[in-house]
């Protein structure tokens, strides 16, 4: 008789374990859809993630500002393989927090366009792993107010267009290309941020 109650007394534990994993598996799976349907919109495409399309768009309208006006500028951005290893060396020694590192080459110098916390910025290494600069498109507030004054003043009624601030290495110095429209096309002006009128070889 002992051994008939304990026999159901053990199937009876077996029983409600086994209801209890179940129960947490069906939580499991709710959880799971829900987690879903909240990256999923109407159309039934992520709206956490960028597509493909989404995040070429953003690199061609990035290239686009940082290589305007340069000449022969159709042949920059175009993707490269096989960096040199001095060129990744110097690059992972700048810009070690440097996230979605897209590689590409211009006028015989390597560039890693990369974001890094707000920004999405280019840095150009010639092939000895030297950073000429570095470049990231901003807009016309993030100039120091020194710089945008000297500007208007040396060229009043001028109408600004896109802005690059370019970092040269080893100095504190930063320059701010800035591209202007007028009647007769584009013009590209530069100055240094303390509103002094420079000439840079972009």
């Amino acid at each position: 008789m002992k051994k008939i109650l304990i026999l159901v007394a053990s199937f009876a534990i077996c029983l409600s374990l086994s209801a209890q994993g179940k129960s947490g598996e069906k939580g499991k799976d709710k959880q799971k859809k829900k987690d879903n349907t909240a990256q999923v919109d109407d159309k039934g495409k992520g709206k956490n993630k960028e597509t493909p399309a989404d995040e070429k768009a953003k690199n061609d309208e990035h290239d686009r500002k940082v290589w305007d006006g340069v000449s022969d500028a159709g042949n920059c951005g175009k993707p490269s393989k096989n960096q040199p290893a001095k060129v990744r060396s110097s690059f992972q020694r700048d810009y070690p927090n440097a996230i979605n590192v897209r590689w590409t080459k211009c006028r015989g110098d390597w560039t890693a366009t990369f974001s890094g916390g707000l920004f999405r910025s280019t840095a150009v290494y010639h092939a000895n792993g030297d950073r000429r600069d570095t470049r990231t498109p901003v807009t016309r507030n993030e100039m120091p107010r020194i710089t945008l004054d000297s500007v208007f003043k040396k060229r009043p009624g001028i109408n600004i267009g896109d802005v690059i601030k370019i970092e040269l290495p080893g100095k504190l110095d930063e320059i701010f290309r800035i591209k202007t429209g007028t009647d007769s096309g584009s013009e590209f002006l530069f100055f240094n941020k303390l509103g002094e009128m420079v000439k840079y070889d972009y």
